[in-house]
């Protein structure tokens, strides 16, 4: 039987011109209108007024992508399921800060996705990643710079988006640093994220105001 990994160096990687791409997700309207208050069922709004107010990094803010939630609640059990799944990441995740919001910049950035990119870089950048990283983020797992256990996260979501496996060579490099619940939680996080974009950029959710999208730095 043949060998079926890739190396990081066959994935295609996006282009650095996003232009296209944001036009094509951003320039027009959401697929779905916010739901009216007046439409909301009871479970609906309560959920809307429990998630209107976020912790990130121990910090509870109010949320500024209310007009996405106001779009997520017609599917209300549902959207409260993944929420409570990135909530476990955001506040209470087993991951370094710094390296859950690598690995989700890769992802971000991999899936083109306007709204996930521009959020996390900030979220990056705020708990140290500087603006040089968020460069070699974009390039990716073959950048110079990276120590080992970082190119190895980097590479494991590209393996992910890519091959849906992360490789023997990969998951041995992330052995060395990450205990068995952190492992597993890189895979989980891949995978929650993914669906994050998968959702903001199929509904075409609006990056909120003040945040910059794929040309986020």
């Amino acid at each position: 039987m043949s060998d079926s990994r890739r190396t990081s160096e066959s994935f295609s990687e996006p282009d650095r011109d996003t232009s296209q791409r944001e036009a094509y997700i951003l320039g027009q309207p959401p697929r779905l209108a916010a739901l009216a208050p007046d439409a909301r069922s009871p479970q609906q709004q309560q959920l809307l007024d429990e998630i209107s107010m976020v912790v990130v990094d121990g910090v509870r803010k109010p949320r500024e992508d209310i007009d996405s939630l106001e779009i997520l609640i017609r599917h209300s059990e549902l959207y409260h399921a993944h929420l409570e799944v990135s909530k476990k990441f955001l506040s209470d995740g087993e991951l370094p800060i710094r390296d859950r919001e690598l690995a989700i910049m890769r992802v971000g950035w991999l899936s083109q996705a306007p709204f996930e990119w521009g959020s996390h870089v900030v979220i990056g950048k705020r708990n140290g990643i500087s603006a040089e990283e968020v460069e070699r983020v974009i390039d990716g797992s073959t950048a110079d710079g990276w120590v080992d256990h970082e190119r190895a996260l980097l590479r494991a979501m590209e393996e992910l988006h890519f091959d849906s496996m992360i490789s023997d060579e990969t998951w041995a490099e992330l052995a060395k640093v990450y205990n068995d619940k952190q492992l597993i939680e890189i895979i989980v996080l891949a995978g929650q994220y993914k669906t994050v974009a998968y959702l903001q950029n199929s509904l075409r959710l609006r990056v909120p105001p003040y945040k910059q999208g794929l040309s986020a730095r």
